[in-house]
């Protein structure tokens, strides 16, 4: 058979396979218009085989032609009414494979080739909005971050943290999912008091002291959950706060109060103790940093020699001597607390 004989038959085939299909695009569920160029070089029955293949799809039309020198392979999706339609350019290959935007499929992959076609309307959407941090539209973010900053209404000092997860997420909508590892580490208790501050911030806390972090992800079907992941400094995980866009001045004005302070023979952890009622904020420790680099506030003593001074520097010297740091962040609802770490790849500053 020569070249031009060849050339011929694919015609032929592209002709018959709109018609075979064009009778199925009222039973299809799948909003789906494919449209494959054929490469020169493929065999004689890849067509056909292709064409039985794809007919089993459920797609919404089908129809094979022969290929151009602009064909490449994509989706587009348009507006009909209310719904949308996609219509996808695929090339047959002289190797018999069918290529797709980032996936190519031989006959044996009959399976994927469906689940990818299933998939393809939400993959499509979703990738064509805007996205931000943790992949999200911003949509999608104003809705969690909304979730998220309801106020914690119970006291957690001293509970076991699995208890303190569970009481959060009954306030969710969102589904939260463990893992065994979360599981079995949160079954330890609390350290500190979350009471008042919002329900995102108070979950980072919970689960950094077990070395664990908040993962808002998108599923297949383009739904959000919050996953339970171990903590990994390369990590997008939810924040212990934010950075604040006012002012600290103007969000915690007390931290510039001149007064006159000495601190002799007396620790770190009883520093924080005397100087909470005039810092009026909540003071959050991060114990996970704590116990990474050994550090024990009740065992580090501190001095500060007789002098005046503001509150927000007599607080930084005298955390410096327990080798930490603080920073004012704010939680979901915008109020301030004081977080102290220390800085580095696994304890970063706070963010807007």
């Amino acid at each position: 058979m020569t070249n031009k004989d060849k050339s011929h038959l694919c015609w032929t085939i592209a002709f018959s396979v709109g018609l075979l299909f064009s009778g199925r695009a009222a039973q299809a569920t799948l909003p789906i218009e494919l449209e494959v160029a054929m490469e020169p070089g493929s065999s004689l029955t890849a067509p056909q085989e292709w064409t039985r293949i794809l007919g089993k799809m459920n797609l919404s039309r089908v129809r094979l032609r022969s290929i151009r020198s602009t064909d490449q392979p994509s989706v587009t999706h348009v507006q009909v009414g209310k719904s949308t339609r996609y219509r996808v350019l695929a090339i047959l290959s002289h190797r018999d494979e069918l290529i797709l935007p980032k996936k190519h499929f031989r006959m044996q992959d009959r399976r994927k080739l469906q689940t990818y076609f299933e998939q393809l309307p939400n993959e499509t959407q979703r990738n064509a909005s805007p996205r931000g941090r943790f992949d999200l539209t911003e949509k999608q973010f104003r809705r969690l971050f909304t979730e998220l900053s309801q106020p914690v209404s119970f006291a957690t000092e001293g509970k076991i943290s699995s208890e303190v997860l569970h009481q959060l997420q009954k306030k969710l909508t969102l589904p939260v999912v463990q893992t065994p590892r979360s599981s079995v580490l949160l079954e330890l208790s609390l350290r500190g008091e979350l009471q008042g501050l919002s329900t995102g911030t108070a979950l980072a806390i919970v689960l950094r002291q077990h070395g664990l972090m908040l993962q808002p992800e998108i599923t297949r079907d383009n739904s959000m959950q919050l996953t339970l992941a171990t903590y990994d400094s390369q990590g997008d995980a939810w924040p212990v706060g934010w950075k604040p866009e006012k002012s600290i001045r103007l969000i915690a004005p007390q931290m510039f109060e001149q007064l006159t302070l000495e601190a002799t023979n007396i620790t770190f952890a009883e520093v924080l103790s005397q100087l909470k009622p005039r810092l009026k904020v909540p003071i959050v420790l991060d114990h996970w940093i704590l116990t990474q680099r050994e550090i024990v506030p009740d065992q580090i003593s501190v001095k500060l020699a007789r002098r005046k001074t503001f509150l927000k520097g007599a607080l930084n010297r005298l955390a410096s001597q327990a080798r930490l740091a603080t920073e004012i962040r704010i939680d979901e609802l915008g109020q301030p607390f004081i977080w102290v770490t220390q800085f580095g790849k696994d304890s970063p500053r706070a963010t807007q």
